[in-house]
């Protein structure tokens, strides 16, 4: 995505000045001379058109409006020379591995740097692309040649700072006082429910043995919902908790401020809930939701990304006074990304744009590129409403956030990995339940219908694991420079599966077919061998893929998957194994702990392998007798017990590996074929803690 910075400024303060066409403004965009413009509009003629855009007139006024501004718009950018340059100028997009165009389509992102605040009330994305622009003619937002996504930004917030969250915890607020209709809530949250879902999971079902309900306390761990919510309430939950996202559903109103008029969010009163609402500026709001933390006195809480759905939560007041829009009040303030509305939105449109902005947001999509999704939407499907040129954004977004963004997008897709894999094991184990109760029951037909139950429960919860893959896998191209990362926990997500299958089909019968193992079991098996191979050609410097590659290779070739030369002859296994050794050894001397952490499991697991691979001996540089593989990997284990504490993530990683050897690969194998592997895996496990990570790192 290319990025065109462009700067309207004027002399004075940010308020009490009126439009006019005496009123002078310089433009600064890119590298290219400034420009002065001029504004062919007087102040009152703006205030009608708003008005008329704010469905306070019939439709005939408002759909001429519509044309009309978007014209006037259109033109005004069409005086700048530079913008037009800049938006015509063609770039070669990068290939990916599959041939196609990394990033898609050709989009640009207009940053719109406003200083003054009568400026603001110039509806930008209702732009006519002007002659010179791609789509000229058309709606500039909504045009498909060459697709730009315009934000707003003030100067006042630190780039630099900003840290976009690679976990997300969102705040619902909901207010409806008396005065006031009551909005879709019951839409709004089943919409943020389903876009939490792939994070979310279940645990358990109510008649488990549960004494509460488990999926709501995980919910509660994603999403807090305030109802009645009143601004106290508000700044009390972001002083406990550190939300990354906060989505406000309110009604907007107008207020007096002295002698100006401003438009604030309609909060319940928090000393008379059910009395008149609390008409809140953008400026108290800002305070509440930037409050201090609790316990952290100095530290103030800062969601990454604002959402108000709210009537005129993007609308200037009157600018005379000190003061702008609610959105732009609270980006000021430090939130980097702040999405509202400059018009009333219907309520359908309200919806569609939580269902949209938090699917995408919650797994690490790029907003500027949301945002043309949803404008485009919104125009498609409501088109009695400008909703689609209502939304307006704030966004100040650091240098690296294209970096920043791949980061998150891996971890969103590697959380759904996980989540999807801990519902499958549940779904397994409550499945075994089912099934010992049903044994007791005598009618035939009661047993075969829970057993069709259970089968189609664990086919729904494989299902859920699959599509959390495809979405990791998604990524490979989009992100050409994590290739090794995500290429290695699709093989952990492989491994994951065909443990999961194993254990499947162990509980639905006490002999395992070889035609399922052959099916479900070793086809999975097979892809992570190879994927941990290609993570290796990736990047050389995974020599840990090569730890999970040789394990592999060694237990297919025991269960006779593999020939003995196939894909990788003994000497080629023997000098990968020696060269892990040798990089694992080497990282013992680091200062930093993760990397002398997770080079003590690579060893522990090579020292497992070692006693099961006769080529081992020939690989090694030092001549002899082989050494006592068992102390050595014991003693590895004590040493990452001893540095690490009891749940971290490289203990738990190790551990869940090393379990692998005792309940799946043993199992998969001849009797005895890594029966010396196995005796040194359980003195490992037992020396290794099994408490389980807040979070869980993949291998």
């Amino acid at each position: 995505m290319r990025t065109i910075t462009l700067e309207l400024v004027r002399h004075g303060p940010a308020h009490n000045q009126l439009l006019s066409p005496l009123t002078q403004y310089l433009a600064l965009c890119e590298n290219h001379p400034a420009v002065t413009l001029q504004l062919q509009l007087e102040h009152n003629q703006m205030l009608y058109r708003l008005s008329a855009l704010a469905y306070r007139m019939g439709k005939e006024p408002r759909e001429f409006q519509l044309r009309d501004t978007a014209q006037l718009v259109g033109d005004l950018l069409a005086r700048i020379p530079g913008l037009t340059a800049d938006m015509n100028r063609r770039e070669d997009l990068p290939v990916g591995v599959s041939g196609q165009n990394v990033g898609g389509d050709r989009v640009t992102h207009l940053r719109l740097v406003l200083s003054a605040s009568e400026l603001a009330l110039l509806p930008f994305e209702l732009a006519v692309a002007p002659i010179g622009f791609p789509g000229a003619g058309q709606s500039l937002l909504l045009q498909s040649v060459h697709p730009v996504s315009i934000t707003r930004e003030t100067r006042r917030v630190a780039e630099e700072q900003v840290v976009w969250p690679e976990r997300a915890r969102v705040l619902f607020v909901v207010a409806s006082p008396p005065e006031v209709p009551a909005p879709p809530a019951a839409a709004h949250l089943l919409a943020l429910r389903r876009t939490l879902e792939p994070w979310v999971g279940t645990r358990s079902r109510p008649g488990d043995g549960a004494t509460s309900d488990p999926e709501n306390d995980r919910l509660a761990q994603h999403l807090t919902v305030l109802t009645e919510a009143s601004l106290e309430a508000i700044e009390a939950a972001c002083s406990e908790g550190k939300y990354t996202h906060v989505h406000i559903l309110a009604h907007g109103g107008e207020y007096a401020d002295g002698y100006d008029t401003r438009f604030g969010l309609l909060l319940h009163d928090s000393a008379h809930p059910m009395g008149p609402a609390d008409r809140v500026s953008g400026e108290r709001l800002a305070t509440a939701l930037r409050t201090s933390r609790k316990g952290a006195p100095g530290q103030l809480a800062r969601p990454a990304v604002v959402t108000l759905a709210s009537c005129y939560s993007g609308a200037v007041g009157s600018i005379t006074g000190v003061g702008a829009s609610i959105a732009h009040a609270l980006h000021a303030d430090g939130i980097p990304m702040v999405i509202a509305s400059q018009f009333p939105l219907s309520f359908g449109g309200s919806v569609r744009m939580v269902e949209m902005l938090y699917e995408g947001l919650l797994s690490g999509e790029d907003p500027r590129r949301l945002l043309i999704d949803l404008r485009r939407s919104l125009h498609t499907q409501f088109p009695d409403t400008h909703d689609w040129a209502s939304i307006t954004a704030y966004s100040s977004l650091p240098p690296n956030f294209d970096r920043q963004l791949a980061a998150v997008q891996i971890q969103r897709a590697r959380l759904t990995i996980e989540v999807a894999l801990g519902l499958a094991d549940e779904v397994v184990a409550r499945v075994e339940r089912s099934d010992r109760r049903s044994r007791k029951v005598t009618a035939t037909q009661d047993r075969s219908t829970a057993a069709a139950l259970g089968a189609t429960e664990i086919k729904s919860a494989m299902n859920r694991v699959r599509e959390a893959r495809a979405r990791l896998a998604r990524l490979v191209d989009r992100l050409p420079s994590e290739r090794a990362r995500i290429v290695a926990l699709l093989a952990s997500a492989d491994k994951r599966e065909a443990a999961l299958e194993y254990e499947t089909l162990k509980r639905s019968s006490s002999t395992v077919p070889m035609t399922e193992l052959d099916k479900r079991v070793w086809p999975p098996l097979e892809r992570a061998r190879k994927l941990y191979d290609n993570a290796f050609g990736f990047n050389a410097a995974a020599y840990w893929a090569v730890v999970q590659y040789i394990s592999l290779s060694v237990v297919m070739r025991h269960g006779g998957r593999l020939t003995q030369d196939a894909d990788a002859p003994n000497e080629e296994i023997g000098k990968l194994w020696a060269l892990a050794e040798v990089q694992s050894l080497r990282e013992l001397s680091s200062l930093d702990y993760e990397r002398r952490a997770w080079a003590l499991g690579n060893l522990i697991e090579l020292y497992i392998l070692a006693p099961v691979m006769n080529e081992v001996v020939q690989a090694r540089a030092n001549p002899g007798p082989p050494p006592d593989w068992r102390a050595l990997a014991t003693q590895y284990a004590k040493d990452l017990a001893k540095m690490a504490q009891p749940g971290t993530f490289e203990v738990f990683s190790t551990r869940r590996q090393i379990v692998r050897y005792l309940d799946l690969y043993a199992e998969l194998c001849p009797s005895g074929a890594l029966e010396a592997a196995v005796a040194i895996a359980e003195e490992v496990v037992r020396l290794l803690p099994a408490q389980l990570p807040e979070d869980v790192p993949e291998r």
